[in-house]
């Protein structure tokens, strides 16, 4: 009986060691060094560094009519972190930049 139990917790350990070796693959980092930029109509980003994608986005605001305003979400294109390429997304017509960002994704 004795043995049959270590040779049952044996077998479950290296079971559980098994699991955890597999893991998920190697680690992988969001772009680093970004910054957003822009002006009163657009947005920019640009990431230095890490890796994945990055792009700007921008809520824009219509000031247009008193008494209502109307925001837009916008996204700009998705860049490779590290590519020097900057993102730059527009507000559509009589809309104004509100607030700005950069979107990540590994």
């Amino acid at each position: 009986m004795k043995r049959n139990v270590t040779t049952v917790l044996a077998g479950a350990a290296l079971s559980v060691a098994a699991v955890f070796s597999i893991g998920t693959g190697p680690a992988s980092a969001a772009p680093t060094g970004c910054s957003p930029g822009g002006g009163g109509v657009y947005a920019t980003a640009k990431c230095s560094g890490g890796n994945g994608w990055y792009q700007a986005y921008a809520v824009c605001m219509n000031p247009a009519i008193p008494g209502a305003t109307f925001y837009k979400f916008v996204e700009g294109p998705w860049k490779k972190a590290k590519s020097g390429e900057t993102s730059t997304v527009w507000c559509p017509l009589l809309y104004v930049v509100s607030s700005r960002g950069v979107g990540v994704k590994n």
